[in-house]
């Protein structure tokens, strides 16, 4: 804590959202009230409206988008089909689906497409928040709805317990996504 304490504070929030998205929550509730607060006017650069290098890290970061792995190949078409996908959801709700079979590098290619400031900018000006959910027991898929839930309930004036069970967590998701994320 004293090292993460010495950085900037884009490492307590890093810090913080992985305790919560590795499941430490009870780690990460004894943080909570240190996290440092993060302005809509912060995320902004102030020469031409674009996100900077910096920020677009924080953003990431705090959505919990897998980084770029240190082998990295390059594939822009794919990226570019991905990122003409998520821009439709600028316009229309709905969901984009990356299919394929394991270790093919869909992970990769939906994060990299994230990795476009002005993607972000345009289509989700709120931030991203990253789930992978794959093959779970109830339990895991339990954790994994919990942890959703914290995350957009983060800025929620009222402190809410997480929920007991995956229909509870359920109606709670839907919840916040009709009224705080509609889109």
């Amino acid at each position: 804590i004293n090292i993460i304490l010495t950085k900037d504070n884009n490492s307590y929030r890093s810090f913080y959202n992985a305790l919560l998205h590795e499941g430490y929550r009870d780690l990460a509730a004894l943080l909570q009230d240190g996290i440092p607060a993060v302005s809509s006017g912060n995320r902004k650069s102030s020469m031409d409206g674009m996100t900077s290098y910096g920020q677009l890290k924080t953003i990431l970061c705090e959505g919990g988008v897998p980084q770029r792995p240190v082998v990295f190949v390059t594939r822009p078409k794919l990226v570019d089909a991905i990122k003409k996908k998520l821009y439709c959801l600028g316009s229309d709700s709905g969901w984009v689906t990356v299919y394929g079979m394991a270790g093919c590098g869909k992970t990769v290619l939906t994060a990299e497409a994230l990795r476009d400031p002005q993607l972000l900018e345009d289509c989700f000006p709120g931030g991203v928040h990253w789930i992978s959910v794959g093959k779970q027991d109830k339990a895991g898929l339990l954790i994994k709805l919990q942890n959703l839930c914290s995350r957009l309930e983060h800025d929620s004036t009222l402190s809410q317990r997480p929920p007991l069970n995956i229909e509870e967590a359920k109606d709670r998701l839907r919840l916040l996504m009709l009224r705080k994320y509609p889109r």
